[in-house]
């Protein structure tokens, strides 16, 4: 079996580069025996996702086999929340891969998982989180990703808004150029952010999660975050980000105070599912 987690992407200031794993995981797993293709599904999308070779985590491991999987039995247990920017389809693309090497009896590397979901999914943020767990940064192509431990002060409040955005509709509403003084910001508090995650400065969070890039033109498309936002400090909030491109939201505070955000963040959007949690530590897992 191939365990992965979710993952939050961009993390305020780090637009297509920083990303962090959430403790809500996929599990695939896939045997050879006689029959047709058999896909079973459990969990998160289990009523809603095909049960066939156009399941996204089945047509990746059969691209990658380059077969029609016609003894293949695959099993897919999902925890992560879909369509909701929490890394669901970069964590269904690094399980099918490692799901493929298994399969094949190749030693799973983490560098090569990052390469090739990278070229998959267009990018390499949520699938560097979704390999190495914890905080990470990607740059580069090819992707080169590098992992950060998490503080271990440091609690989520993650909110999975009842809305949808695509990830299409979100991108559109970004500006093919930007001005000088916002990539610098972004530069900026980016690397701030780096600084105050390796050295567990919580106290500069509430700075280092600033963006002038991205948050700023998607918030009216994104109901949940522009109500949370406007109420960071009555929440009692170290930051508030937009979780990859939305809708779904992450509160950053400090881990003893988390069920309480929590409590505060549910009777401001009492639609959505409020999780108080940690950061996830591990990233994939082979059993």
């Amino acid at each position: 079996m191939i365990d992965v987690p979710g993952s939050s992407a961009n993390l305020g200031p780090g637009y297509d580069c920083l990303a962090i794993a959430l403790p809500f995981r996929l599990r695939v797993s896939a045997e050879r025996r006689p029959g047709p293709l058999s896909v079973q599904l459990a969990g998160e999308g289990a009523s809603s996702l095909p049960q066939d070779a156009s399941n996204l985590v089945v047509s990746t491991l059969l691209a990658e086999l380059d077969e029609r999987g016609d003894d293949l039995a695959v099993t897919i247990e999902n925890e992560i929340p879909l369509g909701a920017g929490c890394g669901s389809s970069a964590a269904a693309i690094v399980a099918a891969l490692a799901v493929a090497d298994r399969l094949r009896d190749r030693e799973l590397s983490n560098a090569s998982l990052v390469l090739r979901a990278s070229a998959i999914e267009g990018h390499p943020d949520n699938v560097a989180a979704s390999v190495l767990g914890g905080f990470t940064i990607a740059a580069g192509d090819p992707a080169v990703a590098r992992r950060i431990d998490p503080p271990a002060a440091l609690g989520l409040v993650v909110v999975v808004a009842d809305e949808r955005v695509a990830t299409s509709q979100a991108r559109a509403t970004l500006s093919a150029d930007v001005l000088r003084g916002s990539a610098v910001w972004n530069i900026q508090h980016a690397a701030l952010l780096v600084h105050a995650l390796h050295t567990s400065s919580l106290e500069d969070l509430s700075v280092a999660l600033t963006d002038r890039l991205h948050q700023d033109a998607r918030e009216p498309l994104m109901p949940t975050f522009a109500a949370l936002r406007s109420r960071t400090a009555e929440l009692g909030a170290l930051g508030i980000t937009l979780s990859g491109a939305g809708p779904s939201v992450l509160i950053w505070c400090a881990a003893d105070a988390a069920n309480q955000v929590a409590i505060a963040a549910r009777t401001i959007v009492p639609t959505a599912t409020v999780h108080a949690v940690r950061p996830e530590h591990s990233g994939l897992i082979a059993r």
